[in-house]
């Protein structure tokens, strides 16, 4: 008799523990959950602008000039655009020369928006009095262009905002490939200048989605 109470005890016993056990882990998971929502609730909400944005149907994307044909007696200077008399918006570029005076280089610090496809590059500053010019080649692309800013506290992976051209074909902005993408994170305050090169034909609408917030601008 007095064995099987003892069993019975030993049986209870055991009970109670894995009672005890099942309650401990009910309670470290939500102990666990608790802890990930007031994380959540703790992660500022992500905040971005689109500041700017167009679609450049015709922009100067680039300026060369062939080995032969880069002229006599220029000096180092700046090179503007245009289309037809109308300065190709946003272009700027520069170029460098030999001891001979021979263009050697071309810098185009920012594309030009221009009014056809067809613009002349000329010489800024300063004055060119060359004994022999040079001729340019030019390379012309279409691009939507954009500005985005960070006004959020947090930093935003790049490779977690999404881009939509028309509301189809998302895609991440790494992915997307723009110009101007300068690392992996986007950092609060900061500004992205973009531009993706697209097809020559119109688009509407460009949009930027990250955690739920989405901004659009038309171009």
């Amino acid at each position: 008799m007095a064995g099987s109470v003892g069993i019975g005890g030993l049986i209870i016993g055991v009970s109670l523990l894995v009672v005890f056990s099942m309650a401990v882990q009910t309670m470290g998971y939500q102990m666990q959950s608790s802890m990930d929502s007031l994380e959540a609730a703790a992660e500022p909400v992500p905040s971005f602008s689109v500041d700017s944005s167009n679609i450049w149907l015709f922009a100067l994307h680039d300026v060369t000039v062939a080995i032969g044909d880069g002229g006599l007696d220029y000096v180092n200077g700046t090179l503007t655009a245009s289309a037809g008399g109308v300065p190709c918006d946003g272009f700027s570029g520069s170029f460098t020369v030999d001891v001979n005076g021979t263009i050697d280089s071309v810098v185009i610090t920012s594309p030009g928006d221009c009014a056809a496809s067809n613009p002349t590059v000329s010489f800024g500053t300063p004055t060119q009095t060359p004994s022999a010019t040079a001729t340019f080649t030019l390379e012309m692309k279409t691009y939507v262009f954009a500005n985005l800013t960070n006004n959020g506290q947090s930093t935003i992976p790049i490779n977690q905002v999404w881009m939509f051209i028309d509301g189809t074909d998302p895609e991440t902005l790494p992915n997307t490939a723009p110009l101007g993408l300068p690392s992996n994170n986007w950092y609060s305050g900061e500004t992205l200048e973009l531009f993706w090169e697209k097809s020559p034909t119109t688009h509407d609408r460009l949009a930027f989605t990250h955690k739920g917030v989405t901004m659009g601008t038309t171009l």
